[in-house]
């Protein structure tokens, strides 16, 4: 074991230790209170309650359910047992949890499976929202952003691992339904809230989240509302690569067979530059002998494949999160046979935040290696450069505004009927809408080059260490030259609507239910982008006339030369003519934000320059550009504009028993369900217009082409799928249930890999990804067995194993193509932003540039998906009450997840950790309820391989282990006071600060690290 991750247990050790002897003593003191105010030596039975209830409930409800369930429930009404639906979910076992980068659960994966094979439902129905996910993520899959939905209004949160056949379909790995509180739940008349002030270790000031629900019922009516709030203050600190890459070594520098790997993201110059310095000859041939000479002790194959960050940058991310919340909802019950009741949700997410980094350009740089040490000999399969100075470096400042809105409304009515003793219907509708908008321009300067910066890089497996020669913290070492401004803007919108009904005979030993369904869910993205107009303002010496591409557009040099163009500028000779007829004459008026004044716009920042950007973007006239903004075929997420329409009609038959074998008790459920999907694929599809070519194949004048001819191409398809399930539950005797299920699933295809059109995730232009709008449901084939001991109260053991095979999984097809093949998209070198055109010609040029193009299919083969879930729930009270701690407990349980690949598919599922586990003592007596918890995560692999070109490399997660601390205080019971007197609430999330890291290819070599710091929450709950 390593010193720092010894010095890390025992500090770990010491806290827990300070935490449970203060939670302990405390229980000690109010227990001795209540002692001397009563003469009654007796053991008194522990009334259950708060927590303790809650984990009551959810054996209950797994006790109860027939297939393999999991539940959890409020401790009262706006008291859930987490701050975080996401977390709430991750306690149960076989639940795993993406998070935000400020440490947030953001996501959920079931068994071995990816987020987007969670089905999600909320009060029953489906539910989409109109969000990206996580930073730098798409999120145009199927998941649920569950931050948007707050703990403090929500009820119950239940997880079906198995399918019945009345359960919607779509969730190939589970069903997660999200119950909002109603006005039943407790009768009679009783208003909660709660107010805390929240404190981050990172942020520079606090944040404050509250709550209030108030519910009534009046005989036969009841109604409940409620609100939430968050004020999040984040402050992320981290690194970041955006990838890593090797070097793309000429045939002068590597003889033979070289670039093995793939990858070749950036070039040594042919020869030495006349600032490189470090001793080298201005103008001297960097050749295969030159590479060998100044990295001795090393190979030209060490040289070639070893790789480095495409863009290693420290990163800050830093703002306000803000959440607002409401519900609403009503309840009817004028007999004990009919049960109406409205639903309603409203959610605002809001973040403001600003991203600034600092790049080291490695992705299309031009770095001379120097005394440059691998971490392997054998690099055949690439290896990792532990340490070099890098002669003729480059640096760019990117600084980023985030401005992100989500809005979420929807309402679900419904009622269950019971008709006659044997005959009950029930009907639920379902709607809502979600519209989400990001705005986030980027600002970015860089160092010149060949300005003599010289890096010294050292990389000891964390996060590599870059020292530079010029002051990065300088305004004035930074220019226009090499810089550039984006504007790009994103808009999401969703849409479920749905009705759901069934009618069912019998009674609870035996019934018979049939059902039908119909939903229709529909994902629309737009992205608008003004980015070249912007530029060519701020920083190509504005010129008087927007012409689109493919005519050329000016350099971003920061050039204040009104007039005429300057040498190297175009002059647009076909201006007035073509797509440019009524244009006036082209005048250049001086860049906006002139070379000379660009300083002005910089200030120091933490450890490297960062922006004014309130002055930039005033001076700059971002906010006129901004609203002018065009659509555009794809945003700066990677997302591809375009919608998805998924129309699905199902209907159900399922057979339902209760009887006895030799008096011990059976119950099952057997059922089929048969669905059939009306698919819309929608999306931009771009050609070059065939205006701009004349007869003999020259092109028209610049200035006068004509911007390429968008389409927008529907494709329709059509498919069913008959999906069985079957689930036993046997009482093997009065505290030992034994179950079994077998089940059909599915999970339809990513929507974003459906899309038409080619799209780039980067600005150089290297890789790109084309849709495929025949790709196929993934259908997966489960098994499932389990056992469960229940040994009183909240107490039970179980163990389950389970099986799921699926088909029709996704690949990712990937293959390099000459540029001048993305000709049949639209995509030619004129069309190009001109950082792209940079890019490009820093490759070669476009007749010698090559882009990888991704696209998924479906795989022949499968996957099977192998696990084991272990769980224990525990009250202690048998041993401790002698002593006076009663009410103490634990809860545990422990995944294994083993996946293989058959024929074409991967070997797994990507982001699906192979062993989890979680933990949680708790105390809760004598109005003191406190709770420690961890919970642990296994890396995994985070991605398909093939990653920046490099064949063999994927991403992969890092170990991750959080620990929290959650604690309430009722004054009124441990004092005797009023109960109009609140609790105390202090909770602690990420107790030891850990930190989020995922590496590329190898463990040395950090792909992304962020540290979001510890949260304390204190505050006040209260009831009436």
């Amino acid at each position: 074991m390593s010193i720092r991750k010894l010095d890390a247990g025992l500090a770990r050790s010491k806290a827990l230790s300070i935490c449970i002897a203060a939670v302990l003593s405390q229980a000690q003191l109010a227990h001795a209170q209540e002692a001397a105010a009563n003469d009654d030596t007796a053991l008194e039975e522990v009334v259950v309650t708060g927590y303790r209830q809650s984990l009551e409930n959810s054996t209950s409800a797994k006790r109860d359910a027939v297939g393999f369930l999991d539940a959890i429930f409020a401790e009262d009404i706006g008291k859930f047992p987490d701050t975080n639906i996401a977390e709430s979910f991750n306690r149960i076992p076989g639940i795993t949890i993406s998070r935000e980068t400020s440490g947030e659960g953001l996501n959920i994966a079931i068994r071995g499976l990816g987020t987007n094979f969670t089905k999600v439902l909320l009060n029953g129905a489906p539910v989409a929202v109109a969000s990206t996910g996580r930073t730098d993520a798409q999120s145009t899959n199927r998941e649920v952003d569950l931050d948007l939905f707050p703990t403090e209004l929500f009820s119950q949160l239940t997880v079906s691992k198995t399918p019945t056949a009345a359960m919607l379909e779509g969730g190939a790995a589970g069903t997660v339904n999200m119950r909002s509180a109603r006005p039943f739940d407790k009768e009679g008349g009783r208003i909660a809230y709660s107010l805390q002030g929240v404190d981050n270790s990172n942020a520079d000031s606090m944040g404050s989240r509250g709550s209030i629900v108030a519910s009534n019922t009046w005989g036969s009516f009841g109604a409940l509302i409620g609100v939430a709030g968050v004020h999040n203050k984040v402050k992320t600190t981290g690194f970041e690569t955006i990838g890593w890459t090797n070097p793309n070594l000429t045939a002068g520098q590597c003889s033979g067979t070289c670039n093995t790997t793939g990858g070749g993201n950036f070039t040594i110059p042919a020869t030495v530059p006349t600032l490189a310095g470090n001793g080298l000859t201005p103008g001297a041939t960097i050749d295969q002998a030159f590479l060998l000479a100044n990295n001795p002790g090393l190979t030209i194959q060490q040289i070639d494949n070893a790789i480095i960050p495409r863009l290693g940058r420290p990163a800050v991310i830093e703002g306000d999160r803000d959440r607002y919340n409401a519900v609403a909802s009503f309840e009817f019950r004028p007999t004990d046979d009919f049960h109406a009741y409205l639903d309603t949700m409203y959610g605002k997410k809001e973040n403001d935040l600003e991203r600034i980094d600092m790049n080291l350009v490695g992705r299309n740089g031009a770095m001379i290696p120097l005394n440059m040490q691998v971490d392997r000999a054998n690099c055949a399969q690439g290896c990792v450069v532990t340490s070099a100075t890098f002669a003729n470096a480059q640096a760019f400042l990117e600084y980023r505004p985030f401005i992100e809105d989500t809005e979420f409304y929807g309402a679900n009515p419904g009622f269950s009927w019971q008709l006659t003793d044997k005959l009950s219907l029930n009907w639920q509708g379902d709607y809502t809408h979600s519209e989400f908008h990001r705005e986030s321009p980027t600002f970015l300067v860089s160092t010149p080059a060949n300005s003599g910066m010289t890096v010294q890089y050292t990389n000891n497996g964390g996060i590599p260490n870059i020292v530079s020669s010029l002051d990065l913290n300088n305004p004035a070492n930074f220019g226009w030259t090499g810089g550039r401004v984006n504007m790009q803007d994103e808009e999401r919108e969703t849409e479920t609507k749905g009705t759901r009904a069934s009618l069912t005979w019998g009674d609870s030993k035996f019934s018979v239910s049939v059902g039908g369904a119909y939903d229709d869910v529909e994902r629309r993205i737009r992205a608008f982008d003004n980015s070249q107009a912007w530029q060519n303002a701020a920083c190509g010496n504005n010129p008087n006339v927007f012409v689109q591409a493919p005519n050329t557009q000016p350099a971003c040099q920061g050039l204040a030369s009104p007039g005429a163009a300057p040498a190297g500028y175009p002059t647009y000779p076909g201006l007035g003519t073509g797509a440019s007829v009524g244009f006036p004459a082209l005048v250049y008026q001086g860049s906006l934000i002139p070379q000379s004044a660009l300083a002005n716009y910089l200030r120091p920042g933490p450890g490297f320059i960062t922006a004014n950007w309130d002055a930039f973007a005033r001076d700059s006239q971002y906010a006129a550009f901004h609203n002018a903004s065009p659509e555009a075929g794809s945003s700066n997420t990677g997302a591809n504009g375009g919608l998805i329409r998924e129309q699905s009609t199902g209907f159900f038959t399922e057979l339902n028993g209760d009887f006895d074998i030799n008096d011990q008790r059976l119950r099952y459920n057997v059922g089929v369900r048969y669905v059939t999907t009306d698919q819309t694929v929608g999306g931009r599809v771009s050609i070059s217009d065939p205006r701009n070519t004349l007869a003999g194949g020259a092109l028209i004048a610049d200035g006068s082409r004509y911007p390429n001819v968008v389409n927008f191409v529907e494709t329709e398809r059509t498919y069913e799928n008959w999906l069985p399930s079957a689930s036993v539950a046997f009482n093997a005797t009065e505290n030992v249930v034994i179950r079994a299920a077998a089940s059909r699933s599915m999970t339809r295809a990513n929507p974003n890999d459906m899309l038409p059109g080619l799209g780039f995730s980067t600005p150089s232009a290297d890789v790109g990804t084309v849709g495929n709008p025949d790709l196929k449901p993934f259908l997966s084939d489960n098994l499932d067995i389990g056992f469960e001991l229940y040994t009183g109260k909240e107490g039970y053991v179980g163990a389950t194993a389970f099986r799921k095979g699926i088909n029709g999984f996704t690949v990712l097809g990937s293959r390099t193509v000459p540029f001048t093949d993305l000709a049949i998209y639209g995509v030619t070198f004129d069309s190009l932003t001109r950082d792209q055109q940079n890019a490009i010609n820093s490759r070669g040029g476009p007749n010698a540039a090559t882009v990888v193009l991704n696209q998924q299919v479906n795989a022949d083969g499968r996957l099977t998906v192998n696990g084991l879930e272990f769980n224990w729930v525990q009250p202690l009270d048998f041993l401790l009450a002698g002593i006076g701690l009663e009410g103490l407990g634990f809860t545990a349980n422990y995944t294994i997840v083993d996946q293989k690949g058959e024929g074409q598919v991967p070997a797994v599922a990507v982001g699906v950790a192979p062993e989890t586990y979680n933990a949680t003592i708790y105390y809760e007596n004598h109005g003191i309820s406190a709770r420690l918890s961890t919970t642990f995560s296994e890396g995994s692999q985070a991605s398909g391989l093939n990653q920046n070109g490099i064949a063999a490399a994927a991403l992969y997660n890092d170990d991750y282990e959080q620990w929290d601390f959650s604690s309430s205080f009722d004054l009124a019971t441990m004092f005797g006071l009023s109960d109009a007197i609140p609790q105390i609430t202090v909770d602690v999330i990420n107790l030891f600060d850990e930190e989020q890291r995922q590496y590329f290819q190898f463990p040395n070599a950090t792909f992304t690290q962020y540290e979001p710091g510890r949260t304390v929450i204190v505050g006040l709950r209260g009831k009436f």
